[in-house]
């Protein structure tokens, strides 16, 4: 099963200021499985087409990243994702980013890249999740995995994983960012 990480820029001025506060480069992410992108959107969870234009590349612009699960990997990371479809999106969040209080956060309803980072971890690919995590981070975790397939980034994909990631500076932006909160992993029955 294909597992792609996509990372999106700014399409707007909320974006832009989504970018700004987060000191960020994306503005949003998503996970896709087999042609099916999951993402956290206000005001819920959907699971959407490759052929819906407000979640696919083009028309925003952004980073497709392929990550190598195993086959249970993927189912857990799938059920996760199937299992917070029409979960309310968490709008308190985005005050506890904008006025930097990491306590305006709940559990149980993620906004894009807690989407992204705990379908990763109910999978195992990472060890906890993570709250108030931006996608800088996220990438700089994914790429600490060695699962990271394909860089789509020219001649620097040549660079390696490591190369590439220190190349798009997200290594360095993600360790300026504000730490994110570690929690434990999502539990899911496949």
């Amino acid at each position: 099963m294909t597992c792609r990480v996509r990372l999106y820029r700014p399409a707007d001025l909320f974006g832009r200021a989504i970018c700004w506060r987060l000191e960020s480069d994306y503005s949003h992410a998503t996970i896709e499985f087999d042609g099916t992108i999951y993402s956290a959107t206000v005001p819920k969870v959907v699971s959407v087409g490759l052929a819906d234009t407000g979640f696919g590349m083009p028309p925003r612009a952004g980073r497709v990243f392929d990550v190598r699960l195993t086959d249970s990997e993927a189912a857990e990371a799938l059920a996760y994702c199937c299992s917070m479809v029409g979960t309310s999106y968490d709008l308190l969040s985005v005050a506890g980013w904008a006025l930097r209080i990491q306590s305006m956060q709940r559990l149980n309803r993620p906004y894009c890249f807690e989407l992204v980072y705990d379908a990763l971890a109910a999978a195992g690919v990472f060890p906890t999740s993570k709250r108030l995590v931006t996608g800088d981070q996220l990438l700089a975790d994914l790429y600490a995995t060695g699962r990271v397939q394909n860089v789509t980034l020219g001649a620097l994909g040549a660079l390696g994983a490591l190369g590439a990631l220190g190349a798009l500076g997200v290594g360095a932006r993600s360790r300026l960012q504000k730490p994110p909160i570690s929690i434990p992993a999502p539990k899911v029955i496949v």
